[in-house]
């Protein structure tokens, strides 16, 4: 089975998919860092990159497409795109309120808070955008998954939980 994790920027799609993926002995693939691998690469933050990303189309994003439509079976995809790309069994976005998004980016990454959200709301306003652009589709659009998620509302544990379970009942 391929599962994809997308969701808001902050809202755990890491900290549940890694989680998920030890529970049920999935692989785990993260193409968020295959991007922030290739901006260090490129002594880019992360924003600069997906701009320099959105101008050379074909050769990175092209990369990062073509790795998540090879993600096998029992494999967890965290990808904005995975969805679109993976044909995936399960399609989850998870989400939470921009408060609790903007404490956790400020728990990994260490801005103030004010940048924090504009950030955030810099990074998902580019990212609709570019896919929009380039593939037709509306990562925002929640008729695209199959489970939607408040992390907010519950711990990692109880999340994982219960998408194990619906994993699992699925499998039957």
């Amino acid at each position: 089975m391929i599962i994809t994790l997308s969701g808001q920027v902050g809202a755990g799609k890491s900290s549940v998919g890694k989680e998920l993926a030890k529970k049920l002995n999935y692989k785990y693939l993260v193409t968020g860092e295959i991007f922030k691998k290739m901006a260090k690469e490129k002594n880019m933050d992360l924003n600069e990159f997906l701009k320099y990303a959105d101008a050379n189309q074909d050769i990175i994003d092209k990369e990062v497409d073509n790795k998540q439509k090879q993600a096998g079976a029992n494999t967890i995809l965290d990808s904005r795109m995975g969805f679109y790309f993976a044909n995936p069994e399960l399609k989850i976005w998870v989400k939470a309120g921009m408060d609790i998004r903007i404490k956790r980016i400020m728990k990994r990454d260490g801005p103030a808070e004010k940048e924090s959200e504009r950030h955030i709301v810099e990074r998902e306003e580019e990212e609709k955008e570019r896919y929009m652009r380039m593939y037709s589709v509306n990562i925002f659009d929640m008729e695209n998954y199959d489970l939607i998620i408040d992390t907010g509302k519950l711990n990692v544990e109880q999340i994982v939980n219960t998408i194990h379970s619906l994993v699992k009942s699925m499998e039957k």
